[in-house]
């Protein structure tokens, strides 16, 4: 499996391509999600995003100044064509959960580096549904015990524990009225 844990620019993150439908069903099963909770996709650039979604470009300029951390929400035919392919080996068992994609952009070397290696990449925060996050490996382990083990931990540091968790928003229709889905 292609299993990875990743700083983000709020807390840990636990990251699998998009196409290792195991690490997939093990990220849920670890962390005891629902399948009612869709992952983020995780992009390169805010070029990705203009290039493969319909975010206007007066969107994308912005999503690019805004000032805390970001998911946003949006269509994404590519993603969503990924996501409901069926076939005797491999069935998302949400993907109807994808009607919007949740997407994160990269914004440090090892994401880049990652994306690079993996893509697309799903991306969730690296912690149980509905506790804390984590933002030491020591804290992770705490969280998780031996569940991480097959994990791999790309650029081990401690983040900053006063950053709240991502704002989740999608425009509405080609306006830059915000939808919140979470604000902090």
């Amino acid at each position: 499996m292609n299993k990875y844990i990743i700083p983000t620019d709020t807390c840990y993150g636990i990251a699998c391509p998009i196409w290792d439908y195991d690490a997939y069903q093990n990220i849920y099963d670890i962390k005891w999600r629902g399948y009612d909770k869709p992952l983020a996709i995780l992009v390169p650039d805010f070029e990705w995003l203009f290039d493969h979604t319909p975010l206007t470009e007066e969107q994308l300029n912005f999503l690019s100044e805004y000032k805390r951390p970001f998911t946003i929400l949006t269509d994404c035919s590519r993603i969503s064509m990924l996501l409901s392919f069926e076939d005797e080996e491999m069935s998302y068992p949400n993907h109807e959960q994808y009607k919007q994609i949740a997407f994160r952009v990269a914004h440090t070397d090892s994401q880049d580096e990652l994306l690079g290696q993996e893509w697309p990449i799903f991306l969730t925060s690296a912690n149980l549904s509905g506790k804390p996050e984590n933002y030491t490996i020591a804290d992770l382990k705490k969280s998780f015990w031996n569940k991480l083990n097959d994990f791999e931990i790309i650029d081990e540091v401690d983040l900053d524990t006063d950053i709240s968790p991502s704002d989740i928003f999608s425009f509405v229709w080609d306006t830059l009225e915000i939808n919140y889905l979470r604000q902090n």
